[in-house]
């Protein structure tokens, strides 16, 4: 979705609902061109985090600025490039018109925007601060974005490297090393241990390489099909809070993200329990989620926030400190907004710090495995020469 340009907009004239159309007819053959023309939408591009990010900001933006609802999102639609995106749009504006207020016209799609997402604006239009919210959200998924572009850049490259390394070592077991045994074979030479290894592991290279590449490939889709069911994300992130330096990115992550989303429910004047029940909801974190189960039960029952965050190991003391401090002086949403852009800072640092340890850590490990391969063949070469001088 492109910047607004309100320079550029200008009014589309409503049809009369009576007019009699001047449309030429359409055949049959017509009919079925235009059917078969239509773009494919099996890989059409998603309403996602990016096209939120950008409507939320510039709907919040236009209605404080004093444009309505109905205007306002026909200036955004005017902009979309995707069919499927304008479809959206027009749907909620025309959901709008007929009456129905924005968080309705929204919850009607339901595979797009999230509980988080229309039970906000629902609380935005009932506060009277819509414009405000939606400015939030706008700014949720701008942290979002940012924070899986930076894991994506840290793990871009010991993905490339490690892809780059088992095929340069797929490349040599499957030509390098057959030349050297062919060589081997012809003088008779005993070979050591390390080379008659490599040699047998060359022999099988092949199958070696797309059991690999089947078992990548299976793992990829076992992901695909089950990262939504709760056994999954519970064992997952049982596994990833036990690596080293990667929990607590992880962790850091989340955090980032619940103090976000519970600075801008509290900022809007949400009940605690309620915006306790909306994070757990969206948050898509299972430790988070199971301690927020719990954490919801306690301060039902009277309990405070900080005492119940405090009984979960995932909540650090520092957050549940300051968390105690802001409900002193009642200024939650503020603690919060702190708190997330220190776990901002701090996830954007320890990023930077992996990818210098990785960058390195990889490289050796590549130039490990190639120099094993090429003193394996060389070895018996020397060997075979210093022999040859000797004579």
């Amino acid at each position: 979705m492109s910047s607004i340009d309100l320079s550029k907009y200008q009014q589309k004239p409503e049809a009369p609902k009576n007019s009699i159309s001047t449309e030429p007819t359409v055949s049959g053959l017509e009919k079925l061109s235009d059917a078969l023309s239509k773009d494919i939408t099996l890989f059409e591009k998603k309403f996602g985090q990016t096209q939120k990010e950008a409507f939320y900001s510039e709907l919040g933006l236009l209605l404080s600025s004093g444009i309505d609802i109905k205007t306002s999102l026909e200036i955004i639609e005017d902009q979309l490039k995707v069919k499927k995106h304008k479809e959206i749009l027009s749907q909620i504006k025309e959901d709008i018109i007929s009456g129905q207020s924005v968080w309705e016209a929204i919850h009607k799609h339901q595979k797009t925007f999230s509980v988080y997402e229309y039970q906000s604006i629902k609380i935005g239009e009932e506060s009277g601060k819509l414009p405000e919210v939606l400015i939030e959200l706008g700014k949720f998924y701008t942290s979002t974005i940012k924070l899986r572009r930076q894991v994506i850049s840290t793990l871009t490259y010991p993905v490339v490297v490690l892809t780059m390394s088992v095929l340069i070592v797929q490349f040599m077991l499957s030509f390098v090393v057959p030349m050297f045994s062919d060589i081997f074979k012809h003088t008779g030479a005993e070979l050591p241990m390390t080379t008659q290894l490599l040699i047998k592991v060359s022999a099988k290279s092949g199958l070696i390489f797309y059991t690999l590449l089947s078992l990548v490939l299976a793992g990829f889709i076992f992901h695909k099909t089950q990262q939504h069911k709760l056994w999954f994300r519970k064992y997952t992130s049982w596994f990833f809070l036990r690596v080293p330096v990667i929990n607590e990115l992880i962790k850091k992550i989340y955090l980032a993200r619940f103090c976000q989303s519970m600075k801008l429910l509290l900022g809007s004047k949400v009940l605690l329990i309620d915006a306790l029940d909306l994070v757990k909801n969206m948050i898509g974190y299972y430790p988070i989620e199971f301690a927020l189960d719990t954490v919801i039960k306690d301060v039902y029952a009277g309990k405070q926030l900080h005492e119940s965050l405090a009984e979960h190991g995932i909540f650090p003391k520092k957050l549940v400190s300051l968390i105690k401090v802001s409900e002193e002086v009642n200024a939650p949403e503020l603690i919060f907004d702190k708190l997330n852009q220190q776990y901002s800072e701090e996830i954007e640092h320890q990023q930077l710090v992996i990818s210098k340890i990785i960058e390195p850590l990889f490289l050796v490990i590549l130039g490990g495995l190639v120099g094993f391969i090429l003193v394996a063949m060389y070895t018996p070469l020397f060997k075979m020469s210093s022999g040859l001088e000797g004579m």
